[in-house]
Protein backbone atom coordinates (compact mmCIF):
# COMPACT_ATOMS: atom_id res chain seq x y z
CA UNK A 1 0.00 0.00 0.00
CA UNK A 2 2.84 2.47 0.45
CA UNK A 3 3.60 2.57 -3.08
CA UNK A 4 0.28 4.66 -3.49
CA UNK A 5 1.79 7.59 -1.76
CA UNK A 6 3.86 8.69 -4.65
CA UNK A 7 0.89 8.68 -6.72
CA UNK A 8 -1.57 9.99 -4.27
CA UNK A 9 -2.05 13.88 -4.65
CA UNK A 10 -2.32 17.01 -1.74
CA UNK A 11 -5.80 16.47 -1.23
CA UNK A 12 -5.52 12.44 -1.31
CA UNK A 13 -2.88 12.88 1.43
CA UNK A 14 -4.52 15.58 3.53
CA UNK A 15 -8.30 13.27 3.60
CA UNK A 16 -6.19 10.75 5.03
CA UNK A 17 -5.43 12.44 8.01
CA UNK A 18 -8.62 13.23 8.98
CA UNK A 19 -11.36 11.13 10.87
CA UNK A 20 -14.59 12.93 10.73
CA UNK A 21 -18.00 12.02 12.59
CA UNK A 22 -20.92 9.76 10.59
CA UNK A 23 -24.23 10.81 11.59
CA UNK A 24 -26.87 8.52 11.72
CA UNK A 25 -27.70 4.65 11.51
CA UNK A 26 -27.42 4.19 7.67
CA UNK A 27 -24.49 5.43 5.57
CA UNK A 28 -26.11 9.02 4.57
CA UNK A 29 -25.25 10.95 1.43
CA UNK A 30 -22.81 13.48 3.49
CA UNK A 31 -20.81 10.57 4.61
CA UNK A 32 -20.41 9.16 1.80
CA UNK A 33 -19.19 12.99 -0.18
CA UNK A 34 -16.60 12.70 2.88
CA UNK A 35 -15.53 9.15 2.04
CA UNK A 36 -15.77 9.56 -1.67
CA UNK A 37 -14.99 13.17 -3.03
CA UNK A 38 -13.48 14.27 0.32
CA UNK A 39 -11.07 11.01 0.72
CA UNK A 40 -11.05 11.00 4.26
CA UNK A 41 -8.96 8.33 6.15
CA UNK A 42 -11.44 7.28 8.77
CA UNK A 43 -15.10 7.44 9.97
CA UNK A 44 -15.96 7.76 13.80
CA UNK A 45 -19.45 6.17 14.98
CA UNK A 46 -20.51 8.02 17.45
CA UNK A 47 -23.61 6.82 19.87
CA UNK A 48 -26.22 8.04 17.06
CA UNK A 49 -24.61 5.55 14.66
CA UNK A 50 -24.79 2.28 17.35
CA UNK A 51 -27.99 0.16 17.31
CA UNK A 52 -26.87 -3.26 17.37
CA UNK A 53 -23.90 -5.19 15.57
CA UNK A 54 -26.25 -6.04 12.69
CA UNK A 55 -26.75 -2.67 12.10
CA UNK A 56 -23.33 -1.34 12.60
CA UNK A 57 -22.07 -4.08 10.44
CA UNK A 58 -24.36 -3.05 7.41
CA UNK A 59 -22.85 0.86 8.03
CA UNK A 60 -19.52 -0.02 8.19
CA UNK A 61 -20.13 -2.79 5.05
CA UNK A 62 -21.29 0.53 2.96
CA UNK A 63 -18.45 2.85 4.39
CA UNK A 64 -15.89 0.15 3.40
CA UNK A 65 -17.20 0.04 -0.45
CA UNK A 66 -17.57 3.46 -0.32
CA UNK A 67 -13.93 3.86 0.10
CA UNK A 68 -12.29 0.65 -1.68
CA UNK A 69 -14.40 1.64 -4.78
CA UNK A 70 -12.97 5.40 -4.47
CA UNK A 71 -9.55 6.81 -6.00
CA UNK A 72 -6.74 5.01 -4.11
CA UNK A 73 -9.19 2.29 -2.70
CA UNK A 74 -7.75 2.86 0.61
CA UNK A 75 -10.04 1.29 3.29
CA UNK A 76 -10.97 3.32 6.08
CA UNK A 77 -10.22 3.51 10.02
CA UNK A 78 -13.90 3.17 11.38
CA UNK A 79 -13.24 3.76 14.90
CA UNK A 80 -15.95 4.21 18.30
CA UNK A 81 -15.25 4.72 21.82
CA UNK A 82 -15.76 0.81 23.15
CA UNK A 83 -14.43 1.87 26.21
CA UNK A 84 -16.69 -0.80 28.13
CA UNK A 85 -16.67 -3.39 25.36
CA UNK A 86 -18.42 -3.40 21.95
CA UNK A 87 -21.71 -3.61 23.79
CA UNK A 88 -21.22 -0.44 25.69
CA UNK A 89 -22.61 2.15 22.94
CA UNK A 90 -24.99 -0.06 21.38
CA UNK A 91 -28.64 -1.10 22.80
CA UNK A 92 -28.07 -4.55 22.62
CA UNK A 93 -26.49 -7.57 21.25
CA UNK A 94 -22.64 -7.34 22.27
CA UNK A 95 -21.30 -7.25 25.52
CA UNK A 96 -20.74 -4.22 28.21
CA UNK A 97 -18.24 -4.85 30.31
CA UNK A 98 -17.84 -3.29 33.36
CA UNK A 99 -15.68 0.27 33.83
CA UNK A 100 -12.40 0.19 34.11
CA UNK A 101 -12.48 1.03 38.19
CA UNK A 102 -14.19 -2.44 38.61
CA UNK A 103 -11.67 -4.25 36.42
CA UNK A 104 -9.23 -2.04 38.43
CA UNK A 105 -10.73 -3.75 41.87
CA UNK A 106 -10.80 -7.19 40.29
CA UNK A 107 -6.56 -6.28 39.85
CA UNK A 108 -7.07 -9.65 37.09
CA UNK A 109 -5.01 -9.06 34.45
CA UNK A 110 -6.27 -12.41 32.68
CA UNK A 111 -9.91 -10.93 32.71
CA UNK A 112 -8.05 -7.70 31.51
CA UNK A 113 -6.69 -9.50 28.41
CA UNK A 114 -10.02 -11.45 27.92
CA UNK A 115 -12.14 -8.39 27.91
CA UNK A 116 -9.86 -7.06 25.24
CA UNK A 117 -10.09 -10.43 23.32
CA UNK A 118 -13.77 -10.34 23.43
CA UNK A 119 -14.09 -6.38 22.51
CA UNK A 120 -12.07 -6.82 19.65
CA UNK A 121 -13.76 -10.20 17.99
CA UNK A 122 -17.23 -8.41 18.75
CA UNK A 123 -15.79 -5.14 17.24
CA UNK A 124 -14.09 -6.65 14.01
CA UNK A 125 -17.22 -8.30 13.15
CA UNK A 126 -18.85 -5.14 13.31
CA UNK A 127 -16.46 -3.98 11.25
CA UNK A 128 -14.97 -1.51 13.76
CA UNK A 129 -11.26 -1.69 13.52
CA UNK A 130 -9.71 1.37 15.81
CA UNK A 131 -11.10 1.54 19.73
CA UNK A 132 -10.44 4.74 21.52
CA UNK A 133 -9.72 2.72 24.12
CA UNK A 134 -8.09 2.22 26.96
CA UNK A 135 -8.07 5.31 29.28
CA UNK A 136 -4.83 5.05 30.80
CA UNK A 137 -5.73 8.09 33.45
CA UNK A 138 -4.62 7.91 37.01
CA UNK A 139 -7.63 9.20 38.91
CA UNK A 140 -6.48 10.23 42.10
CA UNK A 141 -8.81 13.54 41.92
CA UNK A 142 -12.10 12.74 43.49
CA UNK A 143 -13.21 15.82 42.02
CA UNK A 144 -12.58 14.90 38.59
CA UNK A 145 -15.48 15.79 36.57
CA UNK A 146 -15.07 13.23 33.41
CA UNK A 147 -12.61 10.87 33.93
CA UNK A 148 -13.78 8.50 37.75
CA UNK A 149 -14.66 5.12 36.80
CA UNK A 150 -13.38 5.03 33.15
CA UNK A 151 -9.77 4.72 35.02
CA UNK A 152 -8.38 1.74 36.39
CA UNK A 153 -7.84 3.45 39.50
CA UNK A 154 -5.40 5.64 41.43
CA UNK A 155 -2.15 3.31 41.46
CA UNK A 156 0.21 4.06 38.77
CA UNK A 157 1.56 0.02 38.16
CA UNK A 158 -1.97 -0.85 38.10
CA UNK A 159 -3.46 1.20 35.64
CA UNK A 160 -0.19 0.39 33.83
CA UNK A 161 -0.47 -2.89 34.48
CA UNK A 162 -3.94 -3.49 33.24
CA UNK A 163 -4.11 -1.02 30.17
CA UNK A 164 -1.56 -2.98 29.08
CA UNK A 165 -3.47 -6.58 29.66
CA UNK A 166 -6.29 -4.44 27.88
CA UNK A 167 -4.04 -3.47 24.91
CA UNK A 168 -2.65 -6.53 24.27
CA UNK A 169 -5.85 -8.22 24.23
CA UNK A 170 -7.01 -5.94 21.65
CA UNK A 171 -4.23 -6.14 19.27
CA UNK A 172 -3.59 -9.11 19.49
CA UNK A 173 -6.81 -10.13 17.92
CA UNK A 174 -6.64 -7.34 15.25
CA UNK A 175 -8.16 -4.06 16.63
CA UNK A 176 -6.22 -1.18 16.78
CA UNK A 177 -5.96 0.63 20.66
CA UNK A 178 -5.15 3.83 21.98
CA UNK A 179 -4.25 4.95 25.07
CA UNK A 180 -5.77 8.15 26.56
CA UNK A 181 -5.62 10.79 27.23
CA UNK A 182 -2.13 11.89 27.28
CA UNK A 183 -0.39 13.30 28.81
CA UNK A 184 -2.71 12.54 31.82
CA UNK A 185 -6.46 13.85 32.64
CA UNK A 186 -6.55 11.74 36.00
CA UNK A 187 -5.66 14.85 38.37
CA UNK A 188 -8.01 17.70 36.90
CA UNK A 189 -11.17 18.84 38.07
CA UNK A 190 -12.14 20.20 34.29
CA UNK A 191 -13.91 18.09 32.16
CA UNK A 192 -12.35 19.35 28.59
CA UNK A 193 -15.38 18.72 26.56
CA UNK A 194 -16.24 21.91 28.61
CA UNK A 195 -13.05 23.76 29.11
CA UNK A 196 -9.24 23.78 29.30
CA UNK A 197 -8.04 21.78 32.06
CA UNK A 198 -4.69 22.69 33.39
CA UNK A 199 -2.17 20.29 35.02
CA UNK A 200 -0.01 22.34 37.03
CA UNK A 201 2.22 20.48 38.12
CA UNK A 202 5.94 20.16 37.82
CA UNK A 203 8.18 18.32 35.44
CA UNK A 204 9.37 15.52 37.45
CA UNK A 205 5.88 14.64 39.07
CA UNK A 206 4.36 14.47 35.45
CA UNK A 207 6.90 12.26 33.90
CA UNK A 208 6.98 10.04 37.26
CA UNK A 209 3.55 9.82 37.96
CA UNK A 210 1.16 11.08 34.82
CA UNK A 211 3.23 9.28 32.33
CA UNK A 212 3.80 6.14 34.00
CA UNK A 213 1.42 4.23 32.49
CA UNK A 214 1.63 5.80 28.76
CA UNK A 215 5.32 4.68 29.03
CA UNK A 216 4.35 1.38 29.63
CA UNK A 217 1.81 1.21 26.85
CA UNK A 218 4.10 2.53 24.45
CA UNK A 219 6.60 -0.37 25.63
CA UNK A 220 3.64 -2.88 25.32
CA UNK A 221 3.20 -1.81 21.26
CA UNK A 222 0.13 -0.12 21.54
CA UNK A 223 -0.66 1.37 18.28
CA UNK A 224 -2.48 4.64 19.24
CA UNK A 225 -2.02 7.05 21.59
CA UNK A 226 -4.45 9.96 21.83
CA UNK A 227 -3.53 13.59 22.76
CA UNK A 228 -6.02 15.36 25.09
CA UNK A 229 -6.61 19.48 25.35
CA UNK A 230 -4.62 19.24 28.61
CA UNK A 231 -2.47 22.36 28.93
CA UNK A 232 0.68 21.40 30.79
CA UNK A 233 2.29 24.87 31.74
CA UNK A 234 5.67 23.24 32.70
CA UNK A 235 6.15 21.96 29.34
CA UNK A 236 4.47 24.70 27.18
CA UNK A 237 4.10 28.08 28.69
CA UNK A 238 1.66 29.70 26.39
CA UNK A 239 -1.31 27.28 28.05
CA UNK A 240 -2.26 25.67 24.34
CA UNK A 241 -3.66 22.17 25.14
CA UNK A 242 -1.50 19.26 24.58
CA UNK A 243 -3.19 18.25 21.23
CA UNK A 244 -2.02 21.77 20.01
CA UNK A 245 1.44 21.80 21.72
CA UNK A 246 4.69 20.50 19.40
CA UNK A 247 6.30 20.91 22.93
CA UNK A 248 4.15 18.38 24.52
CA UNK A 249 3.34 16.21 21.17
CA UNK A 250 6.10 15.84 19.32
CA UNK A 251 8.65 16.82 22.22
CA UNK A 252 7.07 14.76 24.34
CA UNK A 253 5.32 12.03 23.01
CA UNK A 254 7.33 11.70 20.04
CA UNK A 255 11.00 12.34 20.88
CA UNK A 256 11.35 11.98 24.90
CA UNK A 257 8.92 8.94 25.33
CA UNK A 258 9.80 7.98 21.75
CA UNK A 259 6.47 6.51 20.73
CA UNK A 260 6.45 5.68 16.69
CA UNK A 261 2.56 4.89 16.40
CA UNK A 262 -0.22 7.00 15.65
CA UNK A 263 -0.98 10.37 17.14
CA UNK A 264 -4.98 11.05 17.96
CA UNK A 265 -6.02 14.26 18.73
CA UNK A 266 -9.03 13.74 20.96
CA UNK A 267 -12.16 15.51 19.60
CA UNK A 268 -11.18 18.86 18.34
CA UNK A 269 -14.95 20.08 18.51
CA UNK A 270 -14.78 20.02 22.33
CA UNK A 271 -14.68 23.46 24.14
CA UNK A 272 -11.24 22.49 25.70
CA UNK A 273 -10.16 23.75 21.83
CA UNK A 274 -13.03 25.92 20.52
CA UNK A 275 -13.25 28.03 23.56
CA UNK A 276 -9.99 29.96 21.93
CA UNK A 277 -9.65 28.10 18.82
CA UNK A 278 -11.48 27.61 15.43
CA UNK A 279 -11.92 24.29 14.37
CA UNK A 280 -9.89 25.11 11.06
CA UNK A 281 -7.00 26.72 12.94
CA UNK A 282 -6.74 23.77 15.38
CA UNK A 283 -6.48 21.47 12.44
CA UNK A 284 -3.40 23.36 11.28
CA UNK A 285 -2.10 23.53 14.95
CA UNK A 286 -2.53 19.95 15.63
CA UNK A 287 -0.54 19.21 12.59
CA UNK A 288 1.85 21.46 13.07
CA UNK A 289 2.13 19.90 16.89
CA UNK A 290 2.72 16.76 15.61
CA UNK A 291 -0.76 15.03 15.57
CA UNK A 292 -0.90 12.06 12.36
CA UNK A 293 -4.97 12.11 13.02
CA UNK A 294 -7.50 14.84 13.18
CA UNK A 295 -10.60 13.93 15.23
CA UNK A 296 -13.33 16.29 14.38
CA UNK A 297 -16.98 16.23 14.15
CA UNK A 298 -18.41 19.30 12.12
CA UNK A 299 -21.88 21.07 12.67
CA UNK A 300 -22.39 21.11 9.04
CA UNK A 301 -20.93 20.12 5.25
CA UNK A 302 -19.20 23.44 5.31
CA UNK A 303 -17.56 23.15 8.59
CA UNK A 304 -16.12 19.80 7.56
CA UNK A 305 -15.16 21.17 4.09
CA UNK A 306 -13.45 24.16 6.04
CA UNK A 307 -11.15 21.76 8.10
CA UNK A 308 -10.44 20.19 5.19
CA UNK A 309 -9.65 23.29 2.68
CA UNK A 310 -7.67 25.23 5.42
CA UNK A 311 -4.84 21.80 5.95
CA UNK A 312 -4.45 21.70 1.72
CA UNK A 313 -4.21 25.93 2.16
CA UNK A 314 -1.60 25.89 4.81
CA UNK A 315 0.76 23.14 2.49
CA UNK A 316 0.37 25.22 -0.47
CA UNK A 317 1.19 28.59 1.17
CA UNK A 318 4.05 26.49 2.82
CA UNK A 319 2.93 26.60 6.26
CA UNK A 320 3.01 23.19 6.68
CA UNK A 321 5.39 20.82 4.58
CA UNK A 322 4.23 18.23 2.25
CA UNK A 323 7.28 16.37 3.78
CA UNK A 324 5.22 16.86 7.49
CA UNK A 325 2.10 15.80 5.46
CA UNK A 326 3.69 12.84 4.19
CA UNK A 327 4.95 11.56 7.59
CA UNK A 328 1.35 11.04 8.72
CA UNK A 329 0.13 9.62 5.73
CA UNK A 330 3.35 6.71 5.95
CA UNK A 331 2.34 5.93 9.49
CA UNK A 332 -1.48 5.75 8.57
CA UNK A 333 -0.72 3.68 5.57
CA UNK A 334 1.44 1.19 7.79
CA UNK A 335 -1.10 0.97 10.23
CA UNK A 336 -3.64 0.25 7.58
CA UNK A 337 -1.53 -2.28 5.82
CA UNK A 338 -0.45 -4.09 9.07
CA UNK A 339 -4.08 -4.39 10.09
CA UNK A 340 -5.16 -6.02 6.92
CA UNK A 341 -6.50 -2.43 5.47
CA UNK A 342 -6.18 -2.68 1.89
CA UNK A 343 -8.07 -2.80 -0.84
CA UNK A 344 -7.29 -6.71 -2.00
CA UNK A 345 -8.22 -8.11 1.78
CA UNK A 346 -10.71 -6.00 2.28
CA UNK A 347 -12.96 -6.28 -1.30
CA UNK A 348 -12.50 -10.58 0.29
CA UNK A 349 -13.58 -9.81 2.99
CA UNK A 350 -16.85 -7.91 2.18
CA UNK A 351 -17.65 -10.70 -0.34
CA UNK A 352 -17.19 -13.65 1.81
CA UNK A 353 -18.02 -12.38 5.60
CA UNK A 354 -20.75 -9.93 4.60
CA UNK A 355 -23.27 -9.52 7.60
CA UNK A 356 -22.03 -12.36 9.61
CA UNK A 357 -22.66 -11.80 13.33
CA UNK A 358 -22.83 -14.33 16.20
CA UNK A 359 -23.36 -13.47 19.76
CA UNK A 360 -20.89 -16.09 22.09
CA UNK A 361 -22.68 -16.78 25.09
CA UNK A 362 -19.12 -17.43 26.88
CA UNK A 363 -18.06 -13.69 26.11
CA UNK A 364 -21.29 -12.79 29.00
CA UNK A 365 -19.61 -15.52 30.98
CA UNK A 366 -16.12 -13.81 31.39
CA UNK A 367 -17.97 -10.06 31.89
CA UNK A 368 -20.26 -11.61 35.01
CA UNK A 369 -16.84 -13.60 36.11
CA UNK A 370 -15.41 -9.91 36.31
CA UNK A 371 -18.29 -8.58 37.85
CA UNK A 372 -18.15 -10.26 40.81
CA UNK A 373 -14.91 -9.98 41.57
CA UNK A 374 -15.66 -6.39 41.42
CA UNK A 375 -18.38 -6.27 44.21
CA UNK A 376 -17.39 -4.57 47.48
CA UNK A 377 -19.10 -4.25 51.00
CA UNK A 378 -18.54 -1.33 52.49
CA UNK A 379 -19.82 -0.07 56.22
CA UNK A 380 -20.78 -2.95 57.09
CA UNK A 381 -22.77 -4.37 54.44
CA UNK A 382 -23.56 -8.30 54.13
CA UNK A 383 -25.95 -10.55 52.09
CA UNK A 384 -29.60 -9.40 53.07
CA UNK A 385 -31.95 -11.86 51.60
CA UNK A 386 -32.04 -15.24 51.05
CA UNK A 387 -34.36 -17.05 48.18
CA UNK A 388 -37.05 -17.35 50.59
CA UNK A 389 -39.31 -14.90 49.09
CA UNK A 390 -41.42 -13.98 52.56
CA UNK A 391 -37.86 -12.23 53.69
CA UNK A 392 -38.19 -9.34 51.84
CA UNK A 393 -42.10 -8.60 51.97
CA UNK A 394 -41.71 -6.11 54.74
CA UNK A 395 -39.12 -4.16 52.60
CA UNK A 396 -39.84 -1.17 50.29
CA UNK A 397 -37.37 -1.08 47.31
CA UNK A 398 -36.40 2.22 45.17
CA UNK A 399 -34.84 1.87 42.28
CA UNK A 400 -33.58 4.34 39.36
CA UNK A 401 -34.84 3.61 36.37
CA UNK A 402 -31.47 2.68 34.91
CA UNK A 403 -30.89 -0.28 36.83
CA UNK A 404 -34.09 -1.68 35.63
CA UNK A 405 -32.25 -5.05 34.97
CA UNK A 406 -30.74 -5.21 38.18
CA UNK A 407 -34.48 -4.25 40.05
CA UNK A 408 -36.09 -7.27 37.30
CA UNK A 409 -33.61 -10.42 38.71
CA UNK A 410 -34.18 -8.93 42.00
CA UNK A 411 -37.33 -9.17 41.72
CA UNK A 412 -38.09 -12.57 40.58
CA UNK A 413 -36.19 -14.07 43.85
CA UNK A 414 -37.58 -11.15 45.99
CA UNK A 415 -40.91 -9.82 47.24
CA UNK A 416 -41.65 -6.32 48.37
CA UNK A 417 -43.78 -4.58 50.25
CA UNK A 418 -43.56 -1.16 48.05
CA UNK A 419 -41.15 0.00 45.38
CA UNK A 420 -41.13 2.67 43.58
CA UNK A 421 -39.19 3.55 40.25
CA UNK A 422 -36.79 7.12 40.00
CA UNK A 423 -36.65 8.76 36.73
CA UNK A 424 -33.06 9.70 38.27
CA UNK A 425 -31.04 9.58 41.96
CA UNK A 426 -32.06 13.30 42.54
CA UNK A 427 -35.93 12.01 43.31
CA UNK A 428 -34.41 9.63 46.07
CA UNK A 429 -35.07 12.03 49.24
CA UNK A 430 -38.48 12.39 48.92
CA UNK A 431 -39.16 8.94 47.83
CA UNK A 432 -37.43 7.86 50.83
CA UNK A 433 -39.93 10.04 52.95
CA UNK A 434 -42.83 8.18 51.05
CA UNK A 435 -42.04 4.83 52.63
CA UNK A 436 -42.74 5.65 56.06
CA UNK A 437 -40.83 2.85 58.40
CA UNK A 438 -40.46 0.74 56.29
CA UNK A 439 -36.59 -0.62 55.92
CA UNK A 440 -35.31 0.63 52.21
CA UNK A 441 -33.52 -0.72 49.75
CA UNK A 442 -31.85 1.61 47.44
CA UNK A 443 -30.80 1.13 44.14
CA UNK A 444 -28.76 4.15 42.65
CA UNK A 445 -26.98 5.42 39.51
CA UNK A 446 -25.11 8.07 37.87
CA UNK A 447 -22.16 8.02 35.10
CA UNK A 448 -20.93 10.92 37.42
CA UNK A 449 -20.17 12.14 40.43
CA UNK A 450 -23.48 12.61 42.47
CA UNK A 451 -24.73 16.04 44.06
CA UNK A 452 -22.64 15.61 47.55
CA UNK A 453 -26.24 17.58 48.94
CA UNK A 454 -28.48 14.88 48.52
CA UNK A 455 -26.13 12.03 49.32
CA UNK A 456 -25.65 14.26 52.46
CA UNK A 457 -29.43 14.29 53.15
CA UNK A 458 -29.56 10.62 52.39
CA UNK A 459 -26.68 10.09 54.91
CA UNK A 460 -28.48 12.13 57.39
CA UNK A 461 -32.15 10.07 56.77
CA UNK A 462 -30.23 7.00 57.07
CA UNK A 463 -28.70 7.81 60.35
CA UNK A 464 -31.98 8.69 61.90
CA UNK A 465 -33.58 5.79 60.51
CA UNK A 466 -31.11 2.63 60.94
CA UNK A 467 -33.33 0.59 58.00
CA UNK A 468 -31.22 1.91 54.98
CA UNK A 469 -29.06 -0.05 52.43
CA UNK A 470 -28.09 0.91 49.46
CA UNK A 471 -26.59 -0.38 46.13
CA UNK A 472 -24.65 1.93 44.31
CA UNK A 473 -23.51 1.45 40.43
CA UNK A 474 -21.83 4.60 40.38
CA UNK A 475 -18.40 6.08 41.32
CA UNK A 476 -16.94 5.47 45.10
CA UNK A 477 -16.00 8.68 45.44
CA UNK A 478 -20.03 9.23 45.84
CA UNK A 479 -19.68 7.40 49.34
CA UNK A 480 -17.41 9.77 50.81
CA UNK A 481 -21.03 11.36 51.35
CA UNK A 482 -22.99 8.05 52.97
CA UNK A 483 -20.51 7.24 55.73
CA UNK A 484 -23.39 6.03 57.66
CA UNK A 485 -25.43 4.12 55.00
CA UNK A 486 -24.14 0.06 54.92
CA UNK A 487 -23.68 0.00 50.87
CA UNK A 488 -22.32 -2.70 48.05
CA UNK A 489 -20.42 -0.93 45.38
CA UNK A 490 -20.37 -1.74 42.29
CA UNK A 491 -19.19 1.09 40.13
CA UNK A 492 -21.14 1.41 37.24
CA UNK A 493 -24.30 0.10 35.89
CA UNK A 494 -22.72 -2.54 33.24
CA UNK A 495 -25.44 -5.48 33.09
CA UNK A 496 -22.96 -8.13 34.17
CA UNK A 497 -22.58 -5.53 37.92
CA UNK A 498 -26.28 -5.44 37.75
CA UNK A 499 -26.64 -9.41 38.15
CA UNK A 500 -23.61 -9.42 40.21
CA UNK A 501 -25.27 -7.38 42.79
CA UNK A 502 -28.16 -9.14 42.83
CA UNK A 503 -26.30 -12.62 43.27
CA UNK A 504 -24.32 -10.67 45.94
CA UNK A 505 -27.87 -9.96 47.83
CA UNK A 506 -29.36 -13.27 47.71
CA UNK A 507 -26.17 -14.65 49.23
CA UNK A 508 -26.18 -16.61 45.71
CA UNK A 509 -22.40 -16.61 45.98
CA UNK A 510 -22.34 -17.56 49.92
CA UNK A 511 -24.34 -20.65 49.38
CA UNK A 512 -26.82 -19.14 51.58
Amino acid sequence: MLGILAAMSLEEKVGQLFTLTNRGTELSERTRRLVVERKVGGIFLDMDSLVDPEQVRTLTDELQQAAIGAGRGIPLFISADYVAGAGCKLQGGAVHFPKNKALGVSGDVNLAYESGRITAEESLAMGVNFNYSPVVDININPDNPVIGTHSFGEDPELVAELACSVISGYQDHGLIATAKHFPGHGDTNVDSHLALPVLSFQSERLENFELAPFRKAISAGVEAVMVGHIAVPAWDSSLRPASLSKEITTGWLRNKLGFPGLIVTDGLSMKGVTARYSLPDACILALEAGADILLATGKTPEEEDAMVEAVIKAVKTGRISIERIEESVTRILEAKQKYGLNREKMETKLLTDRGRYEANPHHEEVSLKLAKKAVTPIHGMKPIFTVDRDHTKEWCLLWDRQTELFRNQLCMDAGFAKEKRLESYKEVVEAMNSCGSAPLLISLTYNKLMNPEVLSEVNRMARERKNVILVHFGSNYDLRHLPDVPALLMYDRAPSLQQAAVDYLMGKELGI
